[in-house]
């Protein structure tokens, strides 16, 4: 019996990360919980992101060929990024329309898959490739997904300590 009123009295106490209602349980509006404000992860600056992502390539690959980084903050709902070819540009989305800003290994994600792109286009031969090999209408050929997957395999392996940085 004393347990099953200690288990009552400790349902009606008050959380400590804030007011709570007595009858539904729930926070009240506007209140945001102390808990969720701890365990949210760092996310960097926008203006960071650039040099941030620029310094974790240059980790895993030297590009023989520079190309410049746009982070975009226009909200969009389906698409995450871009390569420009003939302006050697890489645009990322950082927003999305419904869910705000995209977590960062999101981007980095989108990130490595638009370098992929200036990788196929400008430096095949650093993947053993003679040329290029895009075929008309298809948005990733064979040498893209090679190149995506090393890049993420040299990611993983650094993050877990296994690789070596890029020389």
């Amino acid at each position: 019996m004393a347990e099953r009123r200690r288990a009552d009295q400790s349902r009606r106490e008050p959380s400590p990360d804030g007011p709570v209602s007595r009858r539904t349980g729930r926070m009240a509006r506007g209140q945001v919980s102390t808990q969720s404000r701890r365990t949210k992860a760092f996310e960097p600056p926008e203006e960071a992101l650039c040099a941030l992502f620029m310094a974790r390539i240059r980790k895993i690959h030297r590009c023989k060929v520079g190309f410049e980084v746009d982070m975009n903050p226009r909200p969009t709902t389906r698409v995450l990024g871009g390569y420009y070819k003939t302006r050697r540009l890489v645009r990322i989305y950082t927003n999305d329309t419904v869910e705000g800003r995209r977590p960062i290994e999101e981007l980095f994600d989108t990130f490595l898959h638009e370098v992929a792109h200036h990788l196929e286009y400008t430096e095949p031969r650093s993947f053993a490739a003679s040329r290029c090999r895009r075929v008309p209408g298809l948005m990733h050929s064979r040498l893209f997904w090679l190149i995506l997957g090393e890049l993420k395999d040299r990611w993983e392996r650094l993050q877990r300590g296994l690789g070596r940085r890029c020389s």
